[in-house]
């Protein structure tokens, strides 16, 4: 009895973990002029869990920033409402989307998003003129809300942000783990990453790395999920990656 017991408690557990919470990053790429333009989302498993914020993030790629005080780092420029899903030629990150909406079809950026401390002096804001923008994201650097009971970090349908623009799912690493194919599987998720790199096709996890952790409150059961997620190349990319590899030594032999 007390072996089919603990076997039904494992099972609840296992149950409760599959169904609730943060379920990895989903980015979603398109071509914008001479730009490839990423936008990246953390992907719940419910309408109605709320983001908390992402931390601890690995990157090794440069992107590309406005040259301008306001957006030459990577705090949105909510001030004058050009951080929209549009530009072509900044990159910021967000916590969520201002008043949780589109206005005339365009998302823009909530202004609540903070920084943490290792952004450094001048990462996220930077107000002096005599500095380089800010084209790379700082080793362990997270971001999170101002104010956490704001509309702006609500989960919302990515297909109406994503549309057509090709979709790219992360991979877990560690922490709470919402169940296998959760993200390939999700639906609903949080805007929280602008991300414009030079050059056409350019994706997330091949041309560049991209890792990190992320917090979401679970808005059945208000309990906070915690994990880690990377984007790495899917098998089709790896094989094409290796049969260009083949290629290029064939042609140098």
């Amino acid at each position: 009895m007390k072996t089919a017991l603990v076997g039904c408690i494992a099972a609840a557990l296992a149950t409760t973990g599959a169904d609730a919470g943060f379920a990895g990053f989903v980015a979603f790429s398109r071509n914008v002029g001479a730009n490839t333009v990423i936008d990246v989302f953390v992907a719940t498993t419910s309408a109605s869990d709320k983001f908390l914020g992402v931390s601890d993030t690995i990157s090794g790629g440069t992107f590309i920033q406005k040259a301008g005080l306001a957006t030459k780092a990577w705090k949105p420029d909510t001030a004058g409402f050009t951080s929209t899903r549009s530009t072509a030629d900044d990159s910021f990150v967000t916590a969520g989307t201002f008043s949780g909406g589109a206005y005339g079809g365009q998302y823009y950026a909530s202004p609540s998003t903070n920084g943490d401390p290792n952004w450094g002096s001048c990462g996220f804001v930077c107000p002096n003129p005599f500095t380089q923008s800010q084209t790379t994201i700082p080793s362990l650097a997270g971001w999170y809300p101002g104010d956490p009971t704001s509309v702006d970090i609500n989960a919302e349908l990515m297909s109406t942000w994503g549309g057509s623009f090709t979709r790219a799912n992360s991979l877990f690493i560690s922490g709470f783990n919402a169940g296998a194919g959760a993200t390939a599987a999700a639906t609903h998720g949080i805007w929280c990453a602008h991300l414009v790199v030079a050059g056409n096709n350019k994706a997330i996890g091949i041309d560049f790395t991209f890792a990190a952790s992320a917090s979401v409150k679970d808005g059945v059961t208000g309990a906070t999920t915690q994990a880690r997620y990377q984007f790495v190349p899917a098998p089709s990319a790896l094989a094409l990656l290796s049969l260009t590899g083949l290629a290029s030594r064939r042609r140098r032999s």
